[in-house]
């Protein structure tokens, strides 16, 4: 179910007022939220709830072993049968064996009764699920019973690798699997013999992974308690609005939100939650989707091709990399308002993930700006833990290159995902070594703007690696830009729609970063407000591209 769909709509109006109907009754409203958020990721494919369900149930009761050191009788048995009902709805029944027909304004439910419970890897999945079960119950004892700082690190440790492994296996089983079969056939000749399994990528599953282990690790360097009650941390994993491309929110942040009762919200959190509803679905529909078309185009000729193809105009392949440079960041921050607002009306806060990134004037301004939730991730998860900057320099830049080639690899399993990190360690790097400043007030203005343009277009190259399919693009765009530097008519089109449909884009964050306020608005006179208004729904009505397309981080 996407944000940009009618389906999400009609969803999201269902549930806000079925929401807003249990007000002052907490418990049904986090429940509502939760089989909520399970029909809005099931709407892509149900099995892959029972791996939000199973890394729930595995980091609930980790976070009370390393809380509390132990687990009452009442949560083993609810997080038990939560795990084995879960099993039993979404791995065990083949959904497909249900389908709606229309007649008129009537619609026939059908059910193949034969094929509905003939699925024996549901069966193996739902006797896997028991037999976890009941060894855990079995080894609980042993692990009740080991001192306090034995127990925390085991079950710490336990927990990561568990999500690791899950998140591994379905992200990088093929990668490796692919590498290891091609390595084979060249210095071998032959195909191997063992069959490569065909994993499918869950939806999301990078975000709810960092998320749920943030909390785990929380709660082991004691910022935070666990929670005693299923229901909330499994809302709080599976959240709707932010569940399939972020923010990643901690659980220090988000989770108490559902503790707490929510109350109707303010004039003002209405007018900001519907403006930031429309402005992510401008960002994407007018922006983003018409930018895939330049972006497609200029690409597709090389994302299957042999070292022998020529290099074309250098200036129409730059003004394509500043087409996917502006469709990469209003496609995930549109997502990223959209979950912000959706938020507020249902009464949550959730993080701002972009604040500005293209005004940045360093790697490490960019880094702030991009991504928040992120990069404060990696840094507090794995760039602080590697040492940070507390050893020599050396170790620095190693620290800061190994997190971002890490990072980039969150991203995806694939070599250019691993460059475009390397890429950015190494910027990181090389502007720590010449230590420049470059925050407000160290230079005059046209000084900090020329270097904003130089970061800009730094990052450009960087979305070249992350956009490219092989590295043979890579050399092809870099040699026609700098060798090739000459245009087309084509070069032409596509800098004027790039202009057509960014420029109240740039205009407006312009304002945003003079006034130092994402929502600069608040204050205007209601007649530029209405224009404003005016300007962003018809655009959407007469510019929006057609076909309704996936948001690119949904591929994370």
């Amino acid at each position: 179910m996407l944000f940009n769909s009618p389906e999400f709509a009609i969803f999201f109006l269902i549930i806000f007022f079925a929401y807003w109907s249990l007000r002052k009754r907490l418990t049904p409203q986090n429940h509502l939220l939760l089989v909520a958020s399970y029909v809005f990721y099931g709407w892509w494919d149900v099995r892959f709830l029972f791996l939000i369900v199973l890394t729930t149930v595995i980091d609930y009761c980790a976070a009370l072993l390393i809380d509390r050191g132990a687990l009452t009788v009442r949560q083993r048995v609810s997080a038990s049968t939560f795990l084995i009902v879960c099993a039993l709805l979404f791995v065990v029944p083949q959904w497909q064996a249900l389908w709606l027909t229309r007649e008129g304004l009537a619609y026939s439910l059908h059910v193949d009764w034969s094929m509905l419970f003939d699925n024996p890897f549901g069966w193996k999945v739902l006797g896997a699920t028991l037999t976890a079960i009941a060894l855990g119950n079995a080894v609980y004892p042993f692990v009740r019973n080991l001192s306090e700082g034995a127990l925390r690190k085991l079950i710490v440790t336990a927990s990561i690798v568990a999500n690791l492994t899950i998140l591994g296996f379905f992200k990088y089983f093929n990668f490796f699997a692919d590498s290891f079969a091609e390595l084979y056939v060249r210095i071998l000749g032959v195909q191997p013999d063992w069959v490569t399994l065909n994993i499918v990528l869950p939806v999301g599953i990078s975000f709810y992974t960092f998320q749920t282990m943030s909390y785990t690790i929380d709660v082991y360097r004691r910022d935070m308690k666990a929670t005693d009650r299923l229901s909330e941390f499994a809302t709080y994993l599976a959240f709707f609005p932010q569940l399939v491309a972020g923010p990643i929110e901690r659980g220090a942040h988000l989770l108490p939100q559902f503790q707490r009762p929510r109350h109707w919200p303010s004039r003002e959190q209405i007018r900001e939650g519907v403006w930031l509803i429309f402005w992510g679905l401008f960002k994407k529909l007018v922006i983003a989707d018409n930018m895939a078309t330049i972006v497609n185009r200029s690409f597709e000729p090389f994302d299957s091709l042999s070292s022998t193809v020529a290099p074309t105009d250098g200036l129409t392949l730059l003004v394509a990399l500043y087409a996917f440079a502006l469709q990469i960041y209003c496609d995930f921050s549109g997502y990223s308002d959209i979950a912000r607002g959706t938020g507020k009306l249902l009464g949550f806060d959730i993080m701002v993930n972009f604040r500005l990134p293209y005004f940045a004037t360093s790697p490490s301004s960019f880094w702030r700006r991009w991504h928040i939730s992120l990069s404060t991730w990696l840094r507090d998860y794995l760039y602080i833990p590697l040492g940070g900057n507390r050893g020599s320099p050396w170790m620095t830049y190693r620290n800061l290159t190994l997190t971002m080639v890490l990072g980039g690899l969150w991203h995806g399993a694939a070599w250019n995902f691993a460059l475009w990190g390397l890429y950015h360690g190494l910027l990181l790097s090389v502007y720590r070594a010449l230590n420049l400043r470059t925050e407000r007030g160290a230079y005059r203005w046209w000084t900090l703007g020329a270097m904003g343009l130089l970061m800009f277009h730094f990052t450009c190259i960087g979305w070249l690696l992350f956009r490219a399919q092989n590295v043979e693009t890579i050399g092809i765009f870099l040699e026609s830009i700098i060798l090739h530097p000459v245009a087309s008519g084509q070069t032409f089109s596509d800098l004027k729609d790039i202009l057509f449909y960014g420029w109240f884009l740039l205009l407006f964050q312009v304002i945003q970063e003079r006034t130092n306020d994402l929502n600069p608005m608040r204050r205007w006179h209601w007649f530029w407000r209405l224009n404003v208004w005016l300007y962003i729904l018809m655009s959407l009505w007469t510019l929006s591209s057609a076909g309704g397309q996936e948001f690119i981080y949904f591929a994370f």
